[in-house]
């Protein structure tokens, strides 16, 4: 009897893309008020204004969702931590084969891939595994370190969507813009999409040029 293999179905299609580790849909709409500021720019702008703020805006809210709904910073150390014994068991089990299944394991490895397991495949397979052990201890110290801000969060994702914006609107802009304008249309335009950014033009300015040089104070 012949068997049939089962047919797939069709996957559904969706506008927006999907966020890249948890399969849910990036929100890359605009909201009506911020559609009406670039229709009344795209006389002076040249290009892609609505698509790349779209895209932008949809990076922007994926990252802050999923720092916002993240694990406390004690469950982030456990993770290295469960990530550093589960390398070393399996490094344990790969090493303790009874004779009889480790003589298979090596004429398996012998004929597939021209080496032993034992002193070879293995071997290479510990030196890896010593750099990844090295690469969890360095961040298993960053975690350790790194500061939190209690009842606060930290907007280094909103300033450098603020920062992004207004470099945008310069370099799209046909005509010479200043810096001091484009961030008050980067103000307007991310509020217009629903972005908490601070009123005062000057600490936008801030904001900017803070990220710029590489932020290393959070804003809040």
């Amino acid at each position: 009897m012949t068997k049939r293999g089962k047919r797939s179905k069709a996957l559904p299609v969706f506008d927006n893309q999907l966020e890249w580790g948890t399969g849910d849909l990036v929100d890359e709409s605009l909201s009506d008020a911020a559609q009406a500021i670039i229709a009344d720019l795209a006389e002076h702008h040249d290009g892609d204004l609505q698509e790349w703020l779209k895209q932008r805006l949809g990076s922007y809210r994926a990252v802050t969702r999923e720092t916002e709904k993240g694990p406390a910073r004690h469950e982030e150390i456990r993770e290295i931590q469960q990530a550093h014994l589960s390398l070393r068991e399996a490094l344990q089990r790969l090493s303790n084969f009874s004779p009889f299944v480790e003589g298979l394991i090596n004429d398996a490895c012998w004929r597939s891939h021209g080496c032993f397991f034992s002193g070879g495949l293995l071997s290479d397979l510990e030196a890896k595994a010593t750099m990844v052990s090295d690469v969890l201890d360095i961040t298993e110290q960053k975690l350790e370190t790194a500061p939190t801000i209690r009842g606060v969060k930290p907007k280094f994702q909103r300033d450098a969507l603020l920062a992004d914006t207004a470099d945008k609107l310069r370099q799209s802009s046909l005509a010479k813009m200043t810096k001091r304008r484009a961030a008050e249309l980067a103000r307007e335009l991310l509020v217009a999409a629903g972005v908490e950014v601070p009123e005062d033009i000057v600490e936008i300015e801030k904001l900017i040029r803070r990220v710029k040089k590489g932020g290393k104070k959070a804003s809040n």
